[in-house]
């Protein structure tokens, strides 16, 4: 993916050295047949057998006039929809807006391969990429062009640009489609018997051999829309798009396939968003475009930077880390930019310190209430738990209690242990019939055991009931949108230099750790019906579950990840701190003032 995004990047500055601006559908047009012809050749170097057999050819004869393959054709427009837009926009705010395909993609994917594990998946990190999305408005804003119509241009026209550049993003996210017709491929492929291929191999297969197709047949197009325009193009533009398409875009396409189909954690897909940083990157570095507003980028580069690594952390389980990393951005910017003249929407009290701490004080009231009670119950009820579960285990081994249906009475616990609602009922429902079974059968102490068990069962799964005080955390979180609102909202009145410095750099913190002990509430609920028996093969029974064991696609990763994980989110922490402490030192003028001091120190 990484390789992908780098090669991705590349291609906004190539289709504006290239002329891809002057003639966009003919320039279209040569990079197309050579994406197709680089596509054969990945597909003979690899697939040759599979390629020239006849099994390929009557199942690609079925794929091809499937709905997918017909929605897929539209993805050959996309740089000709870019290359248009160019003319009326500045080429960043078109870059910026193309690139948003790779995001837009995993929709399609998500949709076409729901049974694959994506769309629960997507759910996930949906609010990620929203924070993505906002940095890359930032990212747009830093540039020269800006957010602003250009010289010369209208509204309408630069209107226009906008809606062809947003089309360009759809237009390349269609390329998605061809996972769907891909799969289908392969599906009737294996049904064949294919020998010598894996599924994943097969799947990767029909998504480049379809991909080929459909920008053969996409050059074909992109020409004659191109003559019908007028348009007239060079031989030497036209060999560059056809160098670019068959060097740069198979090398791009085939490494972003490969890697989305080798894991199902769509999560690596938020990569794509350092695509439009690297290509503003490329295109300021040749001189394309300039940056107007340094904090702008810096904003909008680490809110991307830094979804990207909330997104991918598989291990991290607490949801406090990732709230505490993303708060901290969110309120660092909401305080850097609060004082700017046209947004205006802070007010100056006197009684800023008392207001907020008071509501903090109830906050914090209210937090240690609720953790204290969550801690005990979650202690007391696992120590039940525990001691149910092995006394039945072993009435179970000694045969008193024996199995009901395909499991064990005890293995019921582990579901009681760990479900609410119905699904606690029937697990409740199922060990209260193996007891009563086993209680006529039974006399003297071991009938003793088994009505103290039942006992202990009642009030494991009675307490297992009382599930989320919802007054309560509506209240927990009331407070602490109070204290939140109080500090981002408001301000001491009259500060300047290192006192202005020094009360934004509390506005920012301490919000952001209000936010985070209000997740780590949520966590610690979580952690309450979380597994804390399981079966181990090593031992042959069951044990104790590992909170910090994380399984991944059949691979069992232990705590290490996860501690490296959290020291990673910590770093990141500490980084923004630092990010935006120099903003803050930049804004209240305090730059000049280190700088002197420093000059003072050296010879």
């Amino acid at each position: 993916m990484l390789v992908s995004v780098l090669v991705f990047s590349f291609i906004p500055l190539a289709i504006v050295r290239g002329g891809g601006i002057e003639s966009p559908f003919l320039f279209n047009a040569g990079w197309r047949f050579g994406v197709a012809a680089g596509c054969l050749l990945f597909l003979l170097a690899f697939y040759r057998p599979l390629l020239l057999s006849k099994s390929f050819w009557a199942a690609a004869g079925v794929g091809a006039v499937s709905w997918p393959a017909f929605w897929s054709l539209f993805v050959n427009l996309d740089y000709a929809l870019f290359s248009t837009s160019a003319r009326f926009v500045d080429v960043s705010i078109s870059a910026v807006l193309f690139e948003l395909w790779p995001i837009l993609m995993i929709v399609i994917i998500a949709r076409l391969l729901p049974d694959e594990g994506y769309r629960k998946n997507l759910r996930g990190i949906l609010p990620f990429l929203t924070v993505a999305f906002i940095g890359l408005y930032f990212v747009v804003a830093s540039q020269t062009g800006g957010l602003q119509f250009g010289a010369g241009t209208s509204s309408r026209l630069w209107a226009i640009g906008i809606l062809l550049a947003l089309l360009s993003a759809v237009a390349g996210s269609l390329g998605g489609i061809t996972f769907r017709w891909g799969r289908d491929l392969a599906e009737r492929l294996l049904a064949e018997s294919t020998v010598g291929y894996d599924r994943t191999s097969l799947y990767l297969f029909g998504s480049i051999a379809g991909f080929a197709g459909v920008n053969l047949f996409g050059s074909g197009l992109s020409w004659g829309i191109g003559f019908a325009f007028g348009e007239n193009i060079g031989a030497a533009a036209l060999l560059s798009a056809v160098a670019w398409g068959l060097i740069l875009h198979v090398a791009a396409v085939t490494s972003h396939r490969k890697s989305i189909l080798s894991t199902d954690n769509l999560g690596i897909n938020a990569l794509a968003y350092l695509i439009p940083i690297l290509s503003l990157a490329w295109l300021w570095l040749f001189g394309e475009i300039g940056v107007a507003r340094l904090d702008y980028l810096a904003i909008g580069t680490s809110a991307i930077v830094v979804t990207n690594l909330l997104i991918n952390f598989e291990a991290e389980r607490l949801r406090g880390f990732k709230a505490l990393v993303i708060s901290l951005w969110a309120c660092g910017t909401l305080v850097y930019l609060r004082d700017k003249a046209s947004w205006g929407w802070t007010a100056q009290a006197d009684g800023y310190f008392d207001i907020l701490f008071l509501s903090a004080t109830v906050f914090a009231l209210i937090l240690s209430f609720r953790t204290v009670r969550l801690a005990s119950r979650t202690q007391e009820e696992d120590n039940r738990a525990f001691r149910l579960f092995r006394e039945l285990e072993e009435l179970e081994r000694r045969g008193v209690i024996l199995r009901w249906g395909d499991a064990a009475a005890f293995e019921h616990i582990l579901t009681i242990d760990q479900e609410q609602g119905w699904e606690l009922e029937r697990a409740y429902t199922t060990a209260r019939r193996a007891l009563n079974d086993a209680l006529p059968q039974t006399n003297g102490p071991e009938r003793e055991k088994l009505l103290t068990l039942s006992t202990e069962l009642d009030r494991l799964a009675h307490s297992r009931q009382q599930g989320i005080n919802f007054g309560e955390i509506c209240a927990l979180f009331i407070f602490a949108g109070l204290v939140v609102g109080a500090a981002l909202l408001s301000r001491p009145a009259a500060v300047s230099g290192l006192t202005g410095f020094l009360v934004e750099m509390f506005a920012m913190l301490f919000p952001a750790v209000i936010i985070f002990l209000a997740f780590n509430v949520l966590d610690l609920q979580r952690d309450r019906v979380s597994r804390i028996l399981q079966k181990n093969p090593e031992y042959g029974g069951y044990g104790v579950a590992f909170q910090d064991t994380v399984s991944q696609a059949g691979r069992v990763e232990h705590s290490s990840r996860r501690t490296v994980e959290q020291g990673i989110s910590i770093g990141v922490g500490g980084a923004l701190i630092v990010a935006y402490a120099g903003l803050f030192l930049h804004k209240w003028g305090l730059w000049e003032q280190l700088m002197a001091a420093a000059a003072g120190f050296l010879p």
